[in-house]
């Protein structure tokens, strides 16, 4: 066992990062104006999509795509999400306050992320009705096997809804992450 530390959640800020905080505080809108347009923009086609709206936190974004499912019919309140046990406590925060039940299903030893065949065997013993969706986190830069878990979701009549919150940039092949679900 090493006795180095590695730190998952300490990031250098340089000049250049300073200046760009300035310049939104110098600019007096934090959160509606010039800036967090042309991010919103930036970052749409970075990622290969047409829109995104800027929130306040992983958390924010993930309530806020679970309660349009729900919303839009897509989800049933109350049904159960199949998803990870092994990520940021946003992830889980979010399917309840949405009024929906996390199911974990366990990781993979490689990579760490949730095991494709472990959602199958856990659907496979019954009840699949009660789920309504598969919600996958790309964990510190690891892509999920996107394949087989939409293969997955489509056999069972499950949606799917990529948290990428850790992985922006990251590719499947020639697609980013968040791009393999219904959001």
């Amino acid at each position: 066992m090493s006795d180095k530390i590695i730190r998952v959640g300490d990031f250098p800020i340089g000049e250049e990062e300073r200046r760009a905080v300035s310049d939104v505080f110098d600019a007096g809108k934090i959160s509606e104006g010039e800036f967090t347009k042309r991010f919103e923009v930036e970052f749409a086609k970075k990622n290969g999509n047409r829109y995104c709206v800027a929130v306040s936190s992983g958390t924010s974004a993930l309530i806020a795509g679970l309660m349009s499912l729900i919303y839009s019919g897509k989800i049933k309140k109350g049904s159960k999400v199949i998803t990870t046990p092994l990520t940021y406590i946003s992830t889980v925060n979010a399917i309840v306050l949405a009024g929906l039940e996390p199911v974990f299903v366990d990781i993979e030893e490689s990579g760490l992320n949730i095991s494709a065949a472990k959602i199958e065997k856990l659907l496979e013993k019954g009840s699949a009705e009660e789920y309504s969706l598969i919600l996958p986190v790309h964990l510190m830069g690891y892509p999920c096997d996107m394949k087989r878990i939409n293969e997955i979701a489509e056999k069972y009549g499950l949606l799917v809804f990529e948290d990428a919150a850790q992985a922006h940039g990251t590719k499947i092949g020639d697609k980013k992450t968040g791009n393999f679900s219904i959001m």
